[in-house]
């Protein structure tokens, strides 16, 4: 992956890349929600819609632009089908989404998806390795490591 690419939407998994396996925000995690508008991330978890807020509220992330849960989509991880949904909701192209995993099943349905994936403990090795910064124009996310 070049450095500096360029997205319309970034699509985190939330259970192993967002939050630990206590609920608690991981290394870096809310400070890069923070500086990303609502409307260019989204959430997509095999997790309950019921756990995913539960999480969310525990790690006192911001509210994404959507959250695609296991309650939203007929076939799971590794289906793109939550990848799309999420895509589709935040009007973005599946070719222009950057998708953020931990498992081999996540990095499986974003790259079924089409889309561009990073893996946590792949290609970066934590959360907080990863930059995205906000075009002030174009509100598109710049990728930086």
């Amino acid at each position: 992956m070049e450095n500096g690419e360029v997205f319309e939407a970034a699509l985190f998994d939330l259970f192993g890349t967002l939050v630990d396996e206590r609920g608690d925000a991981a290394a870096g995690a809310r400070e890069l929600l923070q500086m990303l508008p609502p409307e260019r991330w989204a959430i997509v978890t095999s997790c309950t819609r019921g756990l995913a807020h539960e999480l969310l509220a525990r790690a006192e992330f911001p509210e994404p632009g959507f959250i695609a849960t296991a309650d939203d989509v007929a076939r799971g991880k590794p289906a793109p089908d939550g990848y799309l949904l999420a895509a589709q909701r935040l009007g973005a192209e599946p070719e222009c989404c950057l998708v953020i995993e931990d498992s081999r099943q996540g990095i499986a349905a974003g790259i079924a998806a089409g889309m561009t994936v990073i893996g946590i403990g792949h290609e970066i090795a934590q959360l907080r390795d990863l930059t995205l910064d906000v075009e002030p124009e174009s509100g598109r996310l710049r990728l930086r490591r």
